[in-house]
């Protein structure tokens, strides 16, 4: 997260591979990776797709995975696909708890 946030694109890209070598299920890694490759550009979002509907089949109600994956759509120009994936990512943010129930016991 660090290279992404200063810029550092392609090291970032390389953590996150690396991260998914030790541990291939891990579903945060799988959304930053895919938010990563969004922004290396056109030829990426294929990919980006990709390893983001993994993290969704993993985790279908991550709404960071619905949201990264509705702007790899966006990026693409498939204006419907990423409104239906923002929708989504808004109606997990709704239904969220403020404080987690496990946290509560």
């Amino acid at each position: 997260m660090m290279h992404e946030r200063r810029g550092q694109i392609h090291e970032a890209l390389a953590s996150c591979v690396d991260a998914l070598l030790l541990e291939p299920s891990y579903v945060p890694c799988k959304i930053l990776l895919g938010a990563v490759l969004c922004k290396i550009g056109s030829k990426a979002l294929p990919v980006a797709r990709s390893v983001l509907a993994d993290a969704l089949w993993l985790e279908p109600t991550n709404k960071m995975a619905w949201y990264y994956l509705g702007l790899v759509h966006k990026e693409d120009g498939r204006v419907a696909d990423a409104a239906d994936c923002f929708q989504a990512a808004s109606m997990l943010e709704e239904s969220n708890p403020v404080q987690s129930f496990s946290s509560l016991l």
